[in-house]
């Protein structure tokens, strides 16, 4: 009894330090949007032609990937279903996720430079730098949360 006691303690505690990666993933996009959804609405972003969308897009794809983070995709039927993604559907959406925060760091950053849909970003407020913040901490984390997930799924 006490031989199999170091396996269970093992196969329970691994995946422990990946859920609170990517639950903390999911806050740090929560986080994103509603910085983006302040924007639109407070930095009156909404009545920029392009801009104001693209941030309102923006704060409903992270909440729409932070709740698909946090929730249970293993245990749907149809997610299961699927060749590859039934696997690591929450793998699938951290590569979504790692894609959509660099593209919103991207767009950050031309817009700095230059224009985006003929939009030009001055200098860094207090909310660009929270913005930049919880994105960068979210891609790590998210980045994290991908590398436990493989080393995981490498092992029998």
């Amino acid at each position: 009894m006490a031989a199999s006691s170091p396996d269970l303690t093992a196969s329970v505690s691994a995946p422990l330090p990946a859920a609170l990666l990517r639950y903390l993933a999911a806050l740090l996009l929560f986080g994103v949007g509603a910085v983006h959804l302040y924007e639109y609405f407070a930095d009156h972003y909404r009545v920029i032609p392009v801009i104001g969308n693209l941030f309102l897009a923006n704060f409903a794809g992270s909440v729409a990937l932070g709740l698909a983070l946090a929730a249970p995709l293993g245990s749907l039927r149809l997610v299961r279903s699927l060749p590859l993604v039934g696997r690591a559907p929450h793998a699938f959406v951290a590569l979504g996720g790692i894609g959509f925060l660099l593209g919103t760091i991207i767009g950050l950053i031309i817009s700095e430079q230059a224009t985006l849909f003929g939009f030009h970003e001055y200098g860094y407020r207090a909310t660009v730098w929270l913005a930049l913040g919880l994105e960068s901490a979210a891609v790590v984390v998210l980045a994290g949360f991908l590398a436990l997930e493989g080393r995981r799924a490498r092992t029998p």
